[in-house]
């Protein structure tokens, strides 16, 4: 369909690109302590004692085995390898918006249209049910975006002697949902008229990296989006979520050389699902609506 040029979530399924929703269960799977164990076991051959594996982990392993090794690997490159493979197609009719070059010999735009018609047959055929299926809920790409940050901005400060990690930093370092970001500075010292702004954030920050790990369980088990109270007794590794990401950056610097070199979009590398558009317009959405 190279003539083609589709717009909408309906022309993204047929064309099998990525959402946010493929892209942050990825994500999240990278910071999962129950997926770790996994590819512990599974990749590098470790012998964990029966004691130290989590709750269903029966179910991690069956996960493992279809999403594999995420942590040698760029999202793209995975996606085109692995995991376009992996989701069921939602039975929606969304509108597919379609333009066409004109210029284009009226053979060509016919086959290309016949081609469209047929990806979209196929598509409503019965998915099979070992594909992952996404959960039905209002966790939206602007929650997965903010606590998987937060996650991250932990990782990065945690253990560091010479900038100590404060929750409400990191909640205001990330631009947590919340007015109270407003009210305080990164550099501002523990006084009584910020004491409250302080305690507020850290509370906020610590229940998001709880949110966090619930998610990044639930996604282990191949539930996504999913806050559904899990106990998999696990908790955050935040020195291997640190080299892990210290590695992916490596990835995406090394992708988007390669593609300065062959002229590809460097957009679609730093953000494969176009999320962070997505992202910016729901935050100015939302700040709209508090003026």
């Amino acid at each position: 369909m190279k003539n083609l040029f589709g717009f909408g979530s309906g022309w993204r399924q047929v064309t099998g690109n990525a959402n946010y929703k493929h892209e942050y269960m990825f994500y999240y799977l990278m910071i999962s302590p129950s997926y770790w164990l996994a590819h512990r076991q599974v990749h590098l051959n470790e012998v964990i004692p029966q004691s130290e594996l989590p709750e269903n982990f029966d179910q991690v392993l069956d996960v493992y085995k279809k999403f594999g090794d995420i942590y040698s690997t760029h999202f793209i490159e995975w996606w085109d390898q692995t995991g376009k493979d992996l989701f069921a197609n939602k039975n929606t009719k969304d509108r597919i918006l379609i333009s066409i070059d004109p210029t284009k010999p009226k053979q060509e735009l016919l086959d290309d249209f016949m081609e469209l018609l047929a990806k979209l047959d196929s598509r409503e055929k019965k998915t099979p049910s070992t594909k992952i299926q996404f959960e039905v809920n209002k966790i939206r790409v602007t929650s997965l975006h903010n606590r998987f940050q937060l996650v991250l901005a932990k990782a990065e400060f945690f253990q560091n002697k010479i900038k100590k990690e404060q929750l409400w930093k990191l909640a205001k370092y990330i631009g947590i949902n919340s007015t109270k970001t407003k009210e305080i500075r990164l550099n501002s010292k523990k006084t009584s008229a910020n004491l409250e702004t302080r305690t507020y954030l850290s509370i906020l920050a610590s229940k998001n990296l709880s949110d966090a790990l619930c998610i990044a369980e639930n996604a282990a088990r191949g539930k996504f989006p999913s806050l559904e109270p899990i106990k998999s007794g696990m908790k955050f590794d935040y020195v291997t979520i640190k080299k892990q990401q210290d590695q992916y950056a490596k990835r995406t610097w090394a992708l988007l050389v390669e593609g300065e070199k062959n002229k590809k979009d460097y957009g679609k590398i730093l953000s494969p699902s176009n999320a962070t558009r997505k992202i910016k317009m729901a935050n100015e959405e939302m700040l709209e609506k508090k003026s």
